[in-house]
C-alpha cells in the first residue's frame, strides 16, 4: 500500500508517506483491500493507492518460504507460518515493514 502521513503521529515529522505491505485473510480481493484501507485510515494514515496496482494471493502453507525469499532481513518482524494458519479462521491482518519517504524538493 502507498500511504500518506494523514493525521497519524507515529511517523516522524520529516516523513510524508510510506509504502507498506499488508497481509490479510479475506474471502476475496475487494474485501481484503477494504479491510486494509479501513484499518490504515482508523490509524490516521491517508490511503493513496495500491502500490503496484495488484492484490496478490499467497498460499499460507508456503508462508515461511515466502518470508525467507521476499523479506530475509525482516524474518523476526513477521509471524511464523503456524501462527498465520491458526489465525486464518478469525481476523488476520498485519503489516510488513514501512518504507517511509520525505517530501521531494522538486
Amino acid at each position: 500500500m502507498h500511504i500518506g502521513r494523514g493525521t497519524n503521529t507515529e511517523i516522524p515529522t520529516n516523513l510524508v508517506g510510506a509504502y507498506v505491505p499488508a497481509f490479510v485473510a479475506a474471502p476475496n480481493h475487494e474485501a481484503a483491500a477494504h479491510e486494509v484501507v479501513s484499518n490504515l485510515t482508523r490509524q490516521g494514515y491517508e490511503f493513496i493507492d495500491i502500490a503496484d496496482g495488484k492484490i496478490h494471493q499467497l498460499d499460507p502453507l508456503k508462508w515461511d518460504s515466502y518470508v525467507m525469499d521476499a523479506w530475509p532481513e525482516f524474518v523476526a518482524h513477521f509471524p511464523k507460518q503456524s501462527e498465520v494458519i491458526s489465525k486464518l479462521p478469525s481476523k488476520l491482518l498485519f503489516f510488513g515493514p514501512f518504507a517511509s519517504y520525505e517530501a521531494s524538493n522538486a
